[in-house]
């Protein structure tokens, strides 16, 4: 194709038609050199193309003889009972103690035995779990203490739909301060040994003082009983809001 009549079919102009021609002989010219490798390269399209998957560590049991065989298939029974990645722990968990429980028996173990002790295991698991955990009932919609035998709103089958589990907050977690920095729970509590308060930060007036002329006036109204108007209700609700953020 020449230049008159690539100009003519695409409506370029001289000089990009100059440069089309140009970059295409280069193309063929890498195209010779190569040979194979570009006429044999087929991309794949996105269908085609598998997904990589994250590399994780499979356990290979390929190597267990005996014993060992049974008790793999008596902890896989078991293992989805917990989350996915708690499954390999609590497998060889399962296997560990129907080897303890075989050697002091001195014979093979039962398979009811066998599979009893591995819910055992999972119920251990779930109880190490939630150690740090309190049981609560949300039947008004918050957390309270349950009182399940004067309980008077009792679902029909034995499970409970009011109940559920609460963590408890320890002393050495972590929280996030009002400035964003880390900090343990431990830290945030107030020591015995605080200084005193002078008695002027309880008078009243002192601590109007620091207040806006308008709050004081709405506090005023509030003290005669006298009613609010809608300005001054909004001024009252934005001024408690910014209050309440600087004590968290």
């Amino acid at each position: 194709m020449t230049v008159a009549e690539l100009t003519k079919q695409a409506e370029l102009s001289e000089a990009e038609a100059q440069a089309v021609l140009a970059t295409k002989r280069e193309a063929e010219a890498v195209k010779r050199e190569l040979g194979d490798l570009v006429t044999g390269h087929k991309p794949r399209s996105l269908k085609t193309r598998s997904r990589r998957k994250a590399s994780q560590t499979i356990p290979d049991y390929q190597g267990l003889t005996g014993t060992w065989v049974t008790y793999l298939e008596v902890a896989k029974a078991y293992e989805g009972k917990v989350p996915a990645q708690d499954r390999d722990d609590v497998r060889h968990d399962i296997m560990i103690e129907l080897d303890r429980a075989t050697k002091r028996d001195g014979k093979p173990l039962p398979q009811l035995r066998a599979y009893r002790i591995a819910s055992l295991t999972v119920a251990l698991y779930y109880r190490e779990l939630n150690r740090f955990s309190a049981r609560v009932c949300i039947y008004n919609g918050y957390p309270s203490e349950p009182h399940c035998k004067a309980c008077s709103h009792k679902s029909e089958s034995k499970r409970c739909y009011w109940l559920a589990v609460r963590p408890v907050a320890r002393l050495d977690s972590e929280i996030l301060d009002p400035e964003g920095y880390r900090a343990k729970l431990l830290d945030t509590v107030a020591s015995d040994q605080a200084m005193d308060l002078p008695d002027k930060w309880y008078d009243l007036n002192e601590v109007m003082q620091g207040l806006p002329l308008r709050l004081v006036e709405i506090a005023y109204k509030r003290l005669e009983g006298k009613p609010l108007t809608g300005a001054e209700r909004k001024y009252l609700c934005k001024a408690l809001k910014q209050a309440q953020k600087r004590l968290l």
